[in-house]
């Protein structure tokens, strides 16, 4: 059997980093929310059901790992999925604790 070789713990750092960001619920609803296109944070804050400054934090923290971005529009930011490994650890959450 081959060995895989070891990450670099400079990217095991980081890969850490995004998943602890990722592992707040309200932050991956974002990104759920997120999978079918961009929205600013007044819609977001609309599904999420959750005060606008709270979700601004989350979406601050998740912009701050690279896993969201804002695109201006005039006075509003809409946020998109900036990284499709979000997706992809939306999809593995999906089939294993989605049962």
């Amino acid at each position: 059997m081959k060995s895989t070789p070891s990450l670099d713990p400079a990217i095991l750092r980081r890969c850490a980093g995004a998943l602890r960001t990722l592992s707040h619920p309200d932050r991956l609803r974002i990104v759920e929310a997120l999978e079918q296109g961009p929205l600013d944070v007044t819609a977001l804050t609309a599904r999420l059901g959750r005060p606008q400054a709270t979700v601004s934090q989350h979406l601050m923290r998740l912009r701050a790992h690279g896993l969201v971005a804002a695109e201006r529009e005039g006075r509003v930011a809409r946020y998109r999925v900036a990284h499709a490994g979000c997706l992809t650890i939306l999809g593995c959450i999906r089939a294993h604790f989605a049962r």
